[in-house]
């Protein structure tokens, strides 16, 4: 491995413990929506959209299924 890591591994219990430990990473971008239904896509679609227009170099997405 390259560099030193730490080893101790904090998984996030809950939504908001989730979204602070990804602001934890640095500069990144997170938009949380919930609950998206069926009626909402075209709103998930615009923000996909407004995130790739950006010029990011990447995106991910996060599923939760209730």
């Amino acid at each position: 491995m390259l560099g030193k890591y730490n080893q101790n591994v904090v998984l996030p219990k809950t939504k908001n413990e989730l979204v602070k430990q990804l602001n934890s990473l640095g500069q990144v971008d997170i938009k949380v929506l919930e609950p998206v239904e069926r009626k909402d896509l075209g709103q998930v679609r615009s923000e996909i959209d407004r995130f790739i227009g950006t010029g990011k170099k990447g995106l991910s997405i996060i599923l939760i299924k209730h």
